[in-house]
């Protein structure tokens, strides 16, 4: 679907590497909205994001960062967890 990060050998394309990026960033903003007490925030985001990277219906022209967590759901959703779990932790 992409070419190798960096031309290197490394099966991971730019595409999953944006979708985690995406992830991770997502994950860290609501992992600490929802420990400062901000869950409604938190939820309404994460909710949002998991529904786009699902695929919901979306009639119109997509931003590229929905497209590229459009085509790579599992590295996007894998690093949320991960981002919002490291920073719960952290708190």
């Amino acid at each position: 679907m992409g070419k190798p990060v960096l031309g290197t050998d490394n099966p991971l394309t730019y595409t999953e590497l944006h979708a985690v990026v995406l992830g991770a960033v997502i994950g860290v903003l609501t992992g600490y909205a929802h420990g400062i007490g901000r869950t409604t925030v938190a939820v309404g985001v994460t909710s949002t994001f998991v529904a786009v990277a699902l695929g919901v219906k979306y009639t119109g022209e997509i931003p590229a960062a929905q497209r590229t967590v459009r085509r790579e759901p599992w590295y996007a959703l894998a690093a949320l967890v991960v981002g919002g779990a490291v920073v719960l932790a952290a708190l």
